[in-house]
């Protein structure tokens, strides 16, 4: 995250990140690359750290899930991913921190809140961040066994930010 003249800008994206986070439905992962991420135009190294984020979230939706469902490798979620501008990314995660995505209209968190949110913490990436997500047009590609994920996730190749929602009807 651009420094901005804070000392623990780490702090501050956590701080941000978690405030959006619904457990067990919205799940978020933050953190910085050991040795930063290696340069490079794919989500490679973040798709990793989803990998990461949807191992944890299987556990704990392990009864709900078909017997046996494993969630796809690091290199499977990476061939999932379409690139976003920033805008749409700050429209897409605070639609996923906002919005339920198995039963819509039921709402998980103030919009105005999450939007505002979400705003700072795309911002604080910066214009050089990329931003990736599981979503095709109006549908989604499955980065978890769940019935229902959405993701967003952002990297300026130093930090990371991932936001995920998951749900089963």
């Amino acid at each position: 995250m651009e420094r901005r003249g804070r000392e623990d800008p780490l702090s501050e994206l956590g701080g941000l990140l978690t405030s959006l986070s619904a457990k067990p439905v919205v799940a978020v992962r933050y953190g910085a690359f050991p040795g930063g991420a290696p340069p490079g135009d794919g989500p490679g190294p973040l798709a990793d750290q989803i990998h990461g984020l949807v191992a944890e979230l299987h556990r704990t939706w392990k009864r709900y899930l078909p017997s046996g469902a494993m969630p796809p490798s690091a290199s499977e979620i990476e061939g999932l991913l379409e690139p976003l501008g920033a805008d749409a990314a700050i429209e897409l995660m605070a639609t996923l921190a906002a919005d339920n995505l198995v039963w819509p209209g039921s709402k998980l968190m103030n919009r105005e809140i999450a939007d505002d949110t979400v705003t700072r913490i795309v911002h604080g990436f910066g214009a050089g961040a990329t931003w990736w997500t599981n979503r095709r047009g109006a549908s989604w590609d499955a980065v978890t066994a769940c019935t229902f994920d959405g993701v967003v996730a952002g990297s300026d190749g130093e930090y990371f930010a991932i936001l995920i929602q998951v749900g089963e009807d």
